[in-house]
């Protein structure tokens, strides 16, 4: 696939993709240095390990070790094929991609949808602002307190009442009616013919965290069609390819940022609840459409921050639900905390009756969901008889966090307030590990002395000049490494920088994401750096050396076997020069050492006669960079 790409082509994308940028529709970063930190996306952590450099082009979590461009980033966090993730960027980013004859149907299929969605979108927006029809719903929003700037910036719409605009627009415009039936946009008819599937509806666009529609959300309108008869007040889009229930937030795309700012995530349920609380200057907000926050939700959620409040009734309902989301809060590896409303009031009605000052104060005032549960389940003068019970309930809730420290910290909370043994409370579930974090960072192999070569390479061009001054290329066994080399110092002899992400992009995603890790790991040069290119280029000679005498003695065995006694007597010439020269190298001058506190950081091993196939023949112990 990637071949039907060029690399120029790809270049220019990477070029103009802002890898912080587009990290950060998916995570929230800070600039730490020259780089920016957040929570890895693709594992559940407490402390930001996930490291991306604009500079270099590239991340690296150094919890679990994935990493590598801008590409890799994407193709992971929204599961694409590569193809897919820089058609997204090209598109994102102006960059014109040229035709490809094959492409994958599936691929296809959804590019289709997300346009489909993005023009519907567009169209029922136009619809809001410009028909007369719409009137009665610029009013409902008029009297909710939506002012037109929010309306916009959610993409608020309204789908006319007559059964067949869109299907019309959509023939009109000779765009594939089929795709619109499987998004749930329009119905067929029984025999032929479609159908509007909304009509007279305000509409709410559901989009996935870096902004593309994938679905909608309406409501009916006071005054018009939809708000007769049996008609539901709220339809929304079926499952699709791009949407499931559960699996999406309202206006995650439109809150990231003031989630990002405040460190904190605010959710609610419906979608004038977002929009209310936007019209007050609280932005950090996103909605659970209308169900109790999923699994899922909460760790898309937990990719920008880990503290989240809940917004729940003031009544025996609201604290029951927020009793019920303690446990996906915990399975999740989040606390949780929840915030509750005067009864009678949403956070819609709440913020435009007493005003944001209040609803800051509220939010000020929420509760730890697991203080919430335990000050419910124990009463003053409750019976031993009913501790014992509720912590027979508790214990395996508490079981489900599986950070240690978190877990050991909870227990002795519940203990404390069930007046209970800690021990009573240790029961975790079979399979579930006690004495260990949630996820290890793997054991990374000590680099092979070529991949080191390049990732010095890569760091310092003064090391590309060393080992083009040494002839290290000729000393490298694996093609793809010296390839690579010898393209950096080829930029760097031409002097227009080393473009890490591209050359990155040509390893596996085992190797770059090592490298990655590296790159950002470290910041030495000048000296250290040097000895650690002569340490590199001395293995590389004296492995190149053991390849070399393997086989001459290979050439001598045979020539004896045939009688080619002269042919033996030049290759055994040839064996003892080579001893000859090796030993010379051992009599020169060591070159500078490091300081007595790297020495044990910066040290090659010595070549032995093992088979230079072998990968643990080719491996560094150099501490720096592992």
């Amino acid at each position: 696939m990637r071949g039907r790409i060029p690399e120029d082509t790809l270049a220019e994308v990477r070029a103009r993709a802002s890898i912080v940028e587009v990290v950060g529709a998916h995570v929230g970063l800070r600039r730490v240095g020259r780089n920016h930190v957040g929570l890895c996306p693709f594992h559940a952590e407490k402390t930001p390990s996930f490291t991306v450099s604009e500079e270099r082009a590239i991340f690296h979590c150094f919890g679990c070790g994935v990493g590598g461009n801008v590409f890799t980033f994407l193709m992971r966090m929204e599961n694409l094929p590569f193809p897919e993730a820089v058609e997204r960027l090209a598109q994102r980013y102006g960059v014109a991609l040229p035709e490809r004859g094959e492409t994958d149907p599936t691929q296809g299929l959804r590019e289709a949808m997300f346009r489909l969605n993005e023009k519907t979108a567009r169209f029922y927006q136009r619809v809001l602002w410009d028909a007369g029809e719409a009137a009665p719903a610029r009013a409902y929003l008029e009297e909710r307190g939506v002012g037109r700037a929010s309306a916009e910036r959610f993409l608020l719409g309204y789908a006319p009442a007559a059964g067949d605009v869109l299907v019309r627009r959509l023939r009109g415009a000779s765009l594939p009616l089929e795709v619109a039936v499987r998004l749930g946009l329009i119905g067929a008819r029984q025999g032929n013919g479609h159908y509007d599937r909304f009509r007279a509806r305000l509409m709410f666009p559901i989009t996935d965290a870096s902004g593309r529609v994938v679905g909608f959300g309406s409501r009916s309108v006071p005054g018009t069609a939809s708000a007769t008869g049996d008609l539901p007040k709220y339809l929304n889009s079926p499952e699709t390819p791009l949407y499931r229930k559960g699996a999406h937030l309202y206006a995650l795309a439109a809150a990231r940022d003031a989630i990002r700012t405040a460190g904190r995530a605010l959710v609610v349920e419906g979608y004038f609840d977002v929009l209310g609380l936007a019209e007050a200057g609280i932005g950090n907000v996103v909605a659970s459409l209308g169900t109790a926050l999923t699994l899922e939700q909460l760790r898309l959620l937990r990719r920008f921050t880990r503290d989240i409040v809940v917004f729940f009734d003031g009544d025996p309902a609201g604290e029951k639900a927020a009793e019920k989301s303690l446990e996906t809060f915990l399975e999740a590896g989040l606390w949780g905390h929840g915030a509750f409303l005067p009864r009678g009031d949403d956070p819609d009605t709440f913020v435009r009756r007493a005003g944001r000052e209040a609803a800051l104060a509220l939010l000020g005032a929420a509760t730890s969901l697991l203080d919430f549960y335990l000050e419910r389940a124990v009463r003053p003068g409750s019976t031993i008889a009913e501790r014992a019970a509720v912590a027979q309930t508790v214990a395996p809730l508490l079981g489900k966090i599986a950070d240690p420290f978190e877990y050991n910290m909870a227990v002795r909370r519940a203990a404390e307030r069930l007046a209970v043994s800690e021990d009573l409370l240790r029961c975790r579930p079979a399979g579930r590990r006690e004495s260990v974090p949630v996820h290890q960072a793997p054991a990374v192999r000590a680099p092979g002395a070529e991949e080191l070569l390049v990732t010095l390479m890569l760091r310092d061009p003064a090391a590309a000049a060393r080992v083009e001054a040494a002839g290290g290329l000729a000393l490298f066994a694996e093609e793809a490494w010296r390839t690579l080399a010898a393209d950096v110092i080829e930029s760097v002899r031409s002097g227009g920088g080393v473009d890490v992400a591209g050359l990155l992009s040509r390893l596996d995603d085992a190797a770059a994401a090592r490298i990655a890790g590296r790159l950002l790991a470290t910041t030495g040069g000048g000296a250290e750096t040097s000895t650690l290119v002569d340490e590199c280029l001395a293995k590389l000679r004296r492995q190149a050396d053991v390849r070399r005498r393997e086989v001459l003695r290979r050439e001598i065995r045979q020539h004896e076997a045939h009688g080619d006694h002269p042919a033996v007597e030049r290759a055994l010439r040839e064996l003892d020069a080579l001893r000859q020269e090796e030993g010379g190298r051992r009599d020169e001058p060591a070159p500078v050492a490091a300081p007595a506190h790297e020495e044990a950081r910066s040290t090659v091993p010595e070549a032995t006669e093992l088979d230079p196939a072998d990968p643990e023949s080719d491996e560094l112990e150099i501490g720096d960079w592992t």
